[in-house]
């Protein structure tokens, strides 16, 4: 998965989130355009049943006004301003729903859906991936639950579209459990992970994501102990110390 030994592929943590609002179309635009292997994305499902791009789950932190997700129908929610808090110049940047940034990033990115509960009957997870196979982004798409409701959702509902396990991020021998029990492709790790459990994912085939890093010098240590795909807040920084690197 890695471009070389000492560096792993990048993943643009909620987009390109140090410079845009996160988890906008204007942040996972930017971070294609830089050259990120991957956008990372959070998925939660409002009231009337729209797969909305969001970590929380509620909009304070990010938006104009407060509620839970939800708790909001998508007229509501199309109409609050996520870009206001980061400055003027992002002012009236909305919330995407999940096929826009599906549309944005197919076939020029890799994808790695969060999906933060099924919802009932697994509502969620059946609207995710059918957005996935109606785009053909089953080869490109994975979809990641920090929960084995997700996970086991996922298999029944989806079984064709790669799965990484969140699931135990604290426990990260109890995570490559996981991971197995449900056939996930990959393992999205902590940084309290180690060489140790990197090569013992590795044995079990599943490709390595490890959650963050910011800093070159640091991503690229990682790179050598055995991470393939590296979540970072800051693409764009990373990848210009990478490429300034290679040719110097």
């Amino acid at each position: 998965m890695r471009d070389n030994d000492a560096f792993p592929r990048i993943c643009a943590h909620r987009g390109l989130s140090k410079a845009c609002p996160e988890n906008t179309l204007p942040a996972f635009g930017a971070a294609i355009g830089v050259g990120a292997h991957e956008i990372e994305f959070d998925v939660r499902l409002s009231r009337d049943d729209v797969a909305v791009v969001c970590h929380d789950e509620r909009v304070d932190r990010t938006a104009d006004a407060p509620g839970a997700i939800s708790e909001m129908e998508w007229a509501e929610l199309s109409r609050l301003d996520f870009g206001a808090r980061y400055g003027e110049v992002w002012r009236g940047v909305r919330v995407p729903r999940v096929e826009e940034v599906l549309d944005l990033a197919g076939g020029r990115v890799g994808i790695n859906v969060h999906i933060k509960d099924p919802g009932n009957d697994s509502r969620l997870v059946r609207l995710v991936a059918n957005e996935v196979r109606r785009r053909q982004l089953v080869e490109s798409a994975y979809l990641a639950g920090a929960t084995e409701a997700v996970l086991s959702a996922c298999v029944e509902v989806a079984p064709e579209i790669p799965r990484a396990c969140l699931v135990s991020q604290n426990g990260p021998r109890e995570q490559i459990r996981v991971a197995i029990k449900y056939g996930c492709a990959r393992i999205q790790f902590r940084r309290a992970a180690t060489r140790e459990h990197f090569h013992e994912a590795h044995d079990a085939g599943l490709v390595c994501n490890l959650f963050y890093s910011d800093d070159f010098e640091e991503a690229c240590e990682f790179g050598r102990d055995g991470v393939d795909v590296i979540l970072t807040n800051c693409a764009h920084q990373l990848i210009h110390a990478r490429d300034r690197c290679h040719t110097a």
